[in-house]
């Protein structure tokens, strides 16, 4: 009986055994599983931080590029009102360029800084209005202003009739006409070119050459309207002037100083009898004047080949920079380059020359 009863002992621990291992056994399990469960966690929460991190690295990029710009855009600004004070207290271009060179100072600061160069410009005393500052923009622009005419140089001070001039060969200031020019034909403008002194013409004579019909030392808008071409009278103008003896005809339509009316340029040749010429036109119709001619008896003992005055003789540009375009005639000579003939038409009043009676012969 005592035997039987170890054997119950026996097996009631190792019952107990089997238990303890068994409860260690899901005690450890739920140990794993609450471990994991807390990495997962920590997972998402580093997940979560890392996210915060990315949106304010970006944030901050975006807040960077944003104050660089800023400074930028406000350091450019600055720059800008130092030119345009530049501009405004100088009276011309070469003013600006001999206080670039030849500014002279008592200060601390380097003789001809920038610094210097701006105060020496400003002036001490406001002795101009700003109207009259404006006022004179063009006219500064102008005085420095080089105006070519296939390659020769053309004065456009006056509204008259004009020779071109060549390039004294041996004069020391001849590379100031060595640079860049905004070249225009036909009524329209064609490119930009560094023009360069051309070989000699005739004795002592040079001209530039790489340039356009007409070169223009400064880029503006010449030509601030649209130019039309057509090869027919429009109706208001046939209404009003006969033009029944012509059997060539072109119209230059266009508005020329920007007053909002349309002006014409006639073009009109009788291949019969020799005789053509070049007329100006209003805007309603009435003929201002006639501005060129050429009759037969001024050519056909010069040429074998009919001469009539045609659309190759004329531009239509602003050629001063005033915003009004002027008609630029290229008149035949008997030798050597042609005359031009510089025609202002502004509010019905026309400056330059009229009636010019064009010749082949000496």
């Amino acid at each position: 009986m005592a035997e039987k009863d170890d054997n119950e002992v026996n097996i009631e621990k190792k019952e107990e055994k089997e238990e303890k291992e068994e409860s260690t056994s899901k005690d450890v399990i739920e140990e794993v599983e609450s471990y994991e469960e807390k990495i997962d966690r920590t997972k998402k929460k580093i997940g979560t931080f890392g996210n915060i991190l990315l949106i304010l690295f970006i944030i901050g990029i975006i807040i960077t590029g944003l104050m660089v710009y800023y400074l930028a855009h406000r350091e450019n600004k600055n720059l800008q009102e130092q030119y345009n004070t530049i501009i405004e207290n100088s009276n011309t271009v070469a003013e600006i360029e001999n206080k670039i060179n030849n500014t002279n100072t008592t200060t601390d600061e380097e003789p001809g800084s920038i610094a210097n160069m701006i105060d020496s410009m400003v002036p001490t005393t406001n002795t101009t209005t700003t109207n009259t500052i404006k006022a004179n923009e063009v006219k500064t622009l102008n005085e420095q202003l080089i105006v070519l005419y296939d390659g020769l140089i053309l004065n456009t001070s006056e509204m008259k009739v004009v020779k071109l001039n060549y390039i004294d060969k041996s004069s020391l200031d001849k590379d100031k006409y060595v640079i860049t020019y905004y070249n225009y034909e036909n009524f329209a403008y064609v490119d930009s070119k560094l023009g360069t002194l051309s070989d000699e013409i005739y004795s002592g004579a040079i001209g530039v050459k790489n340039v356009g019909k007409i070169a223009l030392s400064e880029k503006y808008e010449a030509i601030p309207r649209e130019i039309k071409v057509v090869n027919a009278v429009p109706d208001i103008v046939a209404q009003n002037n006969d033009l029944s003896k012509y059997d060539s005809v072109k119209a230059i339509i266009s508005d020329l100083d920007g007053n909002g009316t349309t002006e014409y340029v006639l073009i009109l040749a009788n291949r019969k009898t020799g005789y053509s010429k070049i007329t100006l036109v209003d805007s309603q119709g009435s003929k201002v004047a006639d501005l060129a001619y050429i009759e037969k008896s001024k050519w056909e003992s010069a040429t074998t080949e009919e001469y009539h005055l045609s659309i190759s003789n004329i531009e239509i540009i602003d050629i001063d920079n005033d915003d009004t375009m002027e008609i630029v005639l290229e008149l035949p000579t008997y030798e050597g380059a042609p005359d031009i003939s510089l025609v202002k038409y502004k509010n019905g009043e026309l400056q330059g020359q009229v009636n010019y009676e064009c010749s082949l012969l000496p």
